[in-house]
């Protein structure tokens, strides 16, 4: 992982891929739809890899559910914290707007090109996105890896519902849209800590806990 300065902003280059918290105590790895629907229900934190496969952590890093996500910035390095809405907007808006950013957003390659169009992006902004898809609400399936990047923000929207940013296949847009809490998407983080933390670069988040 590394960190990239995108305007006013410092961003990590990859989407988290932690097992703990902060302070050591382990994130359960949920190995089944049927896990998943459970700790949607009880509000247990919880990742998992796409399609339960290990082989997608480099590339997409985990999903994670809101309950791991949502633990007071917890599952973040010192100096680091999940993005708002608003801290995602400003991104956007560096990038010529919401409308347009995702062409900047989206990585160079893992976006599934079909004939009538060329999903990649060209990563001038470096933040690589890439296309790690997202657990589907209710029925806890896996859907749209190569299609969509989904990410959680710490903005709620309602009491069922969380506002995240997606970036789509067959445009360069970076929306804001309502995703319900059970649902499990990527993460990315927002440096807010001093200057040697956010210094560009790649960095071991494993020695930052």
């Amino acid at each position: 992982m590394a960190v990239v300065t995108i305007g006013t902003q410092k961003w990590s280059d990859t989407n988290l891929s932690v097992s703990t918290f902060q302070d050591g105590t382990p994130i359960s790895e949920i190995s089944s739809s049927e896990q998943w629907d459970e700790y949607a229900a009880a509000g247990t934190p919880g990742w998992c890899y796409y399609n339960f496969d290990s082989g997608n952590a480099q590339t997409y890093g985990k999903l994670y559910n809101w309950y791991a996500v949502s633990s007071s910035d917890a599952i973040c390095p010192t100096g680091f914290r999940i993005p708002t809405n608003a801290d995602f907007a400003t991104l956007a808006a560096h990038q010529g707007g919401s409308g347009v950013a995702g062409l900047k957003l989206k990585n160079t390659d893992n976006w599934l090109t079909l004939t009538r169009r060329n999903s990649n992006g060209t990563n001038s902004s470096g933040f690589k996105g890439n296309p790690g898809g997202y657990v589907k609400s209710s029925t806890y399936d896996f859907w749209d890896q190569g299609w969509s990047a989904n990410f959680w923000t710490q903005t709620t929207a309602s009491a069922e519902e969380v506002v995240s940013r997606r970036l789509y296949w067959s445009d360069d847009t970076f929306n804001a849209l309502n995703a319900p809490k059970d649902m499990g998407l990527s993460v990315r983080l927002l440096c807010t800590g001093s200057t040697q933390q956010c210094s560009d670069g790649d960095f071991d988040i494993t020695n930052m806990f």
